[in-house]
This record gives C-alpha cells, sequence and structure tokens, in this order.
C-alpha cells in the first residue's frame, strides 16, 4: 500500500512540473467594421513578463482584406483584452492583449498580406518571441478598412 501511495505522489509531483511553458490564448471575437480596420496586439509588461513565443494566429475576414503585422511599436493602451489559459492551466499571464488596439508605428514583419474572404487562415507564427526584457516589447497584426467582419485568436506559450 505504501508503494502505491508513494507511486501516486511522485507521479502528482512528476504532472506539476512543465518546463515547457505555459500555453495562452486571445481573442477579438467577431468584430463588425464598417469602412474601418482593427487592431489586435500582444504586449510585454514594462516589468516582470516572460519570454512569449508565439505559436499560430487564425484570422478571419467575411470579405477580402489585408492583414498586416509590426513589431516593437508604441505601447498599446485600449481596449484591454482577455488572455486564457489552455491546459495544463498555468498561473495569470503577466502578457497583456489589447483587441481594437491603439499601438502605432514599429517595425513591419513582413509585407502586407491579402486574405481570402470567408476562409480562416491560419498563420505559423514560431520562431518569434517576445523577450523577457522588461522593455514592453509588443506585436500587432492590423486588418485594414473593410466593410465586414474579422475575428484575430492567437495562441502563445510563456516561459
Amino acid at each position: 500500500m505504501k508503494r502505491i501511495l508513494c507511486a501516486a505522489l511522485f507521479a502528482l509531483c512528476l504532472m506539476g512540473q512543465n518546463s515547457g511553458g505555459f500555453r495562452y490564448s486571445a481573442t477579438t471575437g467577431n468584430v463588425s467594421l464598417t469602412s474601418q480596420g482593427t487592431s489586435f496586439t500582444i504586449q510585454q509588461p514594462s516589468s516582470g513578463g516572460k519570454a512569449v513565443h508565439l505559436e499560430a494566429a487564425v484570422i478571419y475576414c467575411s470579405v477580402a482584406c489585408t492583414l498586416t503585422q509590426l513589431q516593437n511599436g508604441t505601447a498599446a493602451t485600449a481596449t484591454a483584452g482577455t488572455v486564457n489559459p489552455l491546459l495544463p492551466f498555468g498561473p495569470t499571464s503577466p502578457t497583456t492583449v489589447w483587441t481594437a488596439s491603439n499601438a502605432s508605428g514599429g517595425t513591419a514583419a513582413g509585407g502586407a498580406l491579402v486574405l481570402t474572404a470567408g476562409v480562416a487562415q491560419t498563420l505559423n507564427m514560431t520562431g518569434i518571441t517576445l523577450p523577457a526584457t522588461n522593455s514592453g516589447t509588443n506585436y500587432t497584426f492590423t486588418i485594414s478598412s473593410i466593410t465586414g467582419t474579422v475575428n484575430i485568436t492567437l495562441y502563445w506559450r510563456e516561459q
């Protein structure tokens, strides 16, 4: 009986370890636009941040749209979104997300992508990391002016 109890406790201890980091997601939800664009920003806090490893972005536009991506622009201050932990649930994320973001400027990350109407496009974001530098780094997705519906969802891992 002691062996079974010890084995069970050992297994529980191993399950509590997560050297690969914890995963999170955030979304704008469906945003209805009339002759306007929208932006979504993921942003490190100015202190206490962890390395953020982007995994994927899923972007949907009900009409053809143009997506641009910028890194390290001005700090976003509106409109705060919700960070959702994914299994295995980890601690609260210090990273912030901003839907209808007001971040601006920054360095272009690739060219403009023209997305097909009515098709959710998945972008592989692996290899893009916001380092834990305590400098408020960010990454912004911007949809050009359209009349239609947009949804931007981002998945990432923190270590």
